[in-house]
C-alpha cells in the first residue's frame, strides 16, 4: 500500500466564479501569496478566467475551523494522521457560460500504511463548497 497519493473532484458551481473564489480565500483564510488569476482569450472572442490557489495546508485550515464546525462536519478523519495534506483549488469561468467549474485536488502523504486515504476529508470539502455555492447563489440573485 502506497503512502502518497492524490484525490481530485470536479464541481460545477452556479455562483459567480470570482465571488466563489474570493469567498474561499476569505472563509478559509488561505494564503494570498499562492493565488494566481489568469485571463486568456478563447474562440468566439470570449475570455476564459482561471483562479487558482496551490499548496494550502488542509490540516491548518481544519484545525483553525474545529471550534466552529457543525457535528455533521466533525466526522472528518484526523488530519494528524498525515505527514502532508495539501489542497489545490482551480476555478474556471468562460464568458457566456452559465456553469463554472471548480476542481479540488488533495495531495497527501500518510504517516503509516494503516491510515485510510482522506476520502472523508474530500467529501467534507465537497459538501462545504456546495453549501457555500448555494449561499452565494442566493446572495447574488
Amino acid at each position: 500500500m502506497t503512502l502518497n497519493g492524490y484525490l481530485s473532484t470536479d464541481l460545477h458551481i452556479k455562483s459567480p466564479a470570482k465571488e466563489f473564489f474570493q469567498t474561499c480565500i476569505e472563509i478559509m483564510d488561505l494564503p494570498k501569496d499562492k493565488v494566481t488569476v489568469e485571463i486568456e482569450a478563447v474562440p468566439l472572442e470570449k475570455k476564459k478566467t482561471t483562479f487558482r490557489i496551490e499548496g494550502f495546508l488542509i490540516s491548518e485550515w481544519y484545525n483553525s475551523f474545529k471550534g466552529t464546525i457543525t457535528p455533521e462536519m466533525a466526522k472528518w478523519q484526523n488530519p494528524d494522521e498525515y505527514k502532508k495534506l495539501e489542497g489545490t483549488m482551480t476555478i474556471t469561468h468562460v464568458e457566456d457560460n452559465d456553469r463554472d467549474r471548480a476542481i479540488l485536488t488533495l495531495k497527501y502523504e500518510k504517516l503509516n500504511s494503516d491510515t485510510k486515504d482522506p476520502g472523508t476529508i474530500m467529501d467534507t470539502f465537497v459538501e462545504f463548497f456546495k453549501e457555500m455555492d448555494e449561499y452565494l447563489v442566493e446572495t447574488f440573485n
